[in-house]
């Protein structure tokens, strides 16, 4: 289950877009807050019919206390948006699409800016694990920059095992590792695919690698060993969806 309260005004607009008219919920608006962005999502929220209550910044604050709500706060009806998975593979596999799973990501602002990056470059989804992962909270949500509202995401009790599933319906599974052997450029034709990136201190578990098809190196010229794990996804990606 997503947070029901989205913060920050790009989150905030791109989960207006995303919603169905006269589905819910109710839109803060802080009565100091002022600006382009700010009428276009006060005229998205009365184009779908979402109540606007203008308030003093203060109410804000008492649900975020710094300023990451930037004076804007969209509150949702509680509702799951994981797919069945079923479905979900489904989907994916008759589109040749590209899945990210996440093995163990713990750190939201990673998160987020995965979830981010797959969604601007055309994956066609996002997988978390239950156990061991950053939930999709504000954080994540704010570091996504809202593209948690365009991007299925599903959330399973082990990772290992959903790729054994997804290897049922012909997924390949694509490994991110700095031991790997194949090239971004190798695997970029690999359809339907689920890339896995590990976490940010361990890598993926020894179950989860032996799941994979290909472990994929980036190649590094500079003194640095090692990539962040979201710009490591970002880098995957586009090679595998341009």
């Amino acid at each position: 289950m997503e947070t029901k309260e989205i913060i920050g005004r790009n989150p905030v607009l791109e989960y207006l877009r995303a919603l169905e008219e006269r589905s819910g919920g109710e839109l803060f608006v802080s009565k100091s807050a002022h600006g382009k962005i700010i009428d276009t999502i006060v005229r998205e929220a009365k184009q779908r019919g979402v109540k606007i209550t203008w308030c003093e910044k203060d109410l804000l604050s008492r649900v975020d206390s710094s300023s990451r709500h930037q004076g804007v706060m969209l509150r949702l009806p509680p509702r799951a948006r994981s797919p069945r998975e079923e479905d979900f593979l489904g989907e994916v596999a008759a589109a040749s699409g590209v899945i990210v799973a996440l093995d163990r990501l713990s750190d939201p602002h990673n998160v987020g800016s995965i979830i981010r990056s797959a969604e601007a470059l055309g994956a066609s989804g996002t997988v978390l694990s239950k156990a061991h992962s950053a939930e999709v909270t504000q954080t994540v949500v704010k570091a996504s920059a809202g593209a948690t509202a365009h991007l299925p995401l599903l959330t399973v009790s082990n990772i290992a095992q959903f790729l054994e599933r997804a290897k049922s319906r012909g997924f390949w599974i694509i490994g991110a590792s700095g031991e790997g052997e194949s090239s971004p450029e190798e695997v970029a034709e690999v359809r339907p695919a689920v890339l896995v990136i590990g976490s940010e201190g361990y890598g993926m578990r020894r179950l989860t690698e032996h799941k994979c098809d290909y472990m994929v190196r980036i190649p590094l010229k500079g003194n640095i060993e090692s990539l962040n794990a979201s710009v490591a996804a970002g880098i995957i990606l586009y090679e595998l969806l341009k």
